[in-house]
């Protein structure tokens, strides 16, 4: 049990949009949800008003297991574009070979800049 006190209305630690494909998918056939949930979540952090310095990919393999990869440029992602281009980087940083399937994928922004 974990006695550490509850501190509402902290700042946001990170902000990210996952997906779960319908069936599991090869990598090659992510880029699409990539897309979908790195405007969602550049949008989601433009709402907070905050700058994130590292971006992070998440997926799930057919087998449950998660893997993360992140990137923290020398300039934060200023853009949807430029957050889809790195997460599309980050995917491909997973090498587990052409026959993996993967059944869920997230993007993901964090270590905000000090407001």
């Amino acid at each position: 049990m974990d006695e550490s006190k509850v501190v509402p209305d902290r700042p946001t630690q990170s902000i990210s949009a996952e997906d779960t494909f319908e069936r599991d998918v090869p990598l090659s056939e992510t880029e699409a949800m990539i897309r979908k949930l790195a405007e969602l979540t550049s949008a989601a952090s433009r709402n907070e008003r905050r700058i994130a310095r590292t971006a992070a990919l998440k997926l799930k393999t057919a087998e449950f297991k998660i893997l993360t990869r992140s990137h923290t440029p020398s300039f934060p992602p200023s853009s949807c574009e430029e957050l889809t281009a790195i997460a599309l980087s980050l995917r491909e940083r997973v090498a587990l070979g052409p026959q993996q399937r993967f059944r869920l994928v997230g993007v993901g922004v964090s270590n905000f800049l000090d407001p």
